[in-house]
């Protein structure tokens, strides 16, 4: 089993794990639901991470010339990945957060964004950026001081959303 399976499973069962414990944590202290606006607001934003989340996950089978499930070994560096270096962790968090704010309760919120940001930021830091760095070497050196790790710029980020996936170039490095 390739080690980004591996990688998928364990965030899946951290996910599971904060929304249950969000979950259990409200029903035993009864807190109360977040208003309802607040609730579609985390509806709304579910569903608008979807699309990103789809794209980059078809740009990097696309592109980046997977052997094994969820790993690459091109550098992918058009579309969103022009725009931030990590769309995908990012939109997770998005994503992770918006299911905090539709569960609606204070505590599942809480410990929903709170491990899942925890857990995107310490990967991207610890892991993924030093792996990075020694499977492309210059080439995403070159990368990281052209495109932010963590914050895209959102004109760059609404320019390439607005167009189809099929518009992106075919870059890899």
């Amino acid at each position: 089993m390739s080690k980004c399976r591996i990688r998928l499973i364990y965030w899946l069962w951290l996910a599971g794990i904060s929304v249950a414990g969000g979950i259990v944590t409200d029903l035993a202290l009864g807190t109360e639901p977040f208003p309802i606006v607040v609730r579609l607001l985390g509806l709304v934003g579910v569903l608008l991470a979807h699309f990103p989340l789809k794209r980059t996950g078809r740009l990097l089978k696309r592109l980046g010339e997977s052997r094994e499930w969820g790993c690459t070994n091109r550098l992918v560096v058009t579309d969103l990945y022009q725009c931030v270096r990590h769309p995908h962790h990012i939109t997770m968090g998005v994503f992770m957060l918006s299911l905090g704010l539709l569960i609606g309760h204070q505590w599942s919120f809480l410990l929903v964004t709170i491990i899942q940001w925890l857990w995107i930021i310490g990967f991207l830091f610890l892991v993924e950026e030093k792996e990075l760095l020694e499977k492309f070497g210059e080439d995403y050196e070159a990368y990281r001081q052209q495109v932010p790790m963590l914050f895209p710029n959102p004109l760059c980020a609404l320019r390439v959303l607005s167009k189809p996936i099929n518009a992106a170039k075919e870059t890899a490095v």
